[in-house]
C-alpha cells in the first residue's frame, strides 16, 4: 500500500520597504527557507500586488515614505485573512500603541538577523494557519 505525500504549497510573502538592499536581503533569507517572495518599494505597489495575488504574510515598514501609517490599516481592512509583520527602525511607544490598537502584535526592529526574521515569520504563519 503506497502513501501519497501531501505537499503544501510554499507560503507567499510580500515585503514592503523603501530600502532596496534590505528588501533584497529579506527576500533572499525567506526564499532560501522555501517561501515565495514578492518585493515592492512603495505602498501603492503593495496595494496593487495585494489586489492580484494572495499573500499569507505581508512584512511592511510602517514608515514607508509614500504612505506612513495608512498602508497598515488598509491592508488589515481589505485583507483580513493576511497576516502582517510590522518592521521598522523607528520604533517608539507611540508606534507600539498604534499598531497594538490595530490588532498587530508581531513586529521586528531593524536591523534584524536572519534567524530572528525566520523565527518570527514561522511563528506568525503557524499561528494563523
Amino acid at each position: 500500500m503506497s502513501r501519497e505525500l501531501c505537499v503544501l504549497p510554499p507560503k507567499n510573502v510580500l515585503i514592503v520597504d523603501s530600502d532596496l538592499n534590505l528588501r533584497l536581503s529579506l527576500a533572499l533569507i525567506l526564499k532560501r527557507a522555501g517561501y515565495m517572495v514578492t518585493i515592492v518599494g512603495q505602498a501603492c505597489e503593495a496595494l496593487e500586488r495585494l489586489k492580484t495575488e494572495n499573500y499569507n504574510l505581508v512584512i511592511l515598514d510602517i514608515m514607508i515614505m509614500d504612505n506612513k501609517l495608512i498602508l497598515l490599516p488598509t491592508v488589515l481592512q481589505r485583507y483580513p485573512t493576511t497576516s502582517v509583520l510590522v518592521f521598522t527602525a523607528q520604533w517608539s511607544p507611540e508606534t507600539a500603541a498604534e499598531i497594538e490598537q490595530m490588532g498587530i502584535s508581531a513586529h521586528l526592529e531593524k536591523p534584524v538577523t536572519p534567524d530572528s526574521l525566520l523565527e518570527c515569520v514561522e511563528s506568525i504563519l503557524k499561528e494563523h494557519s
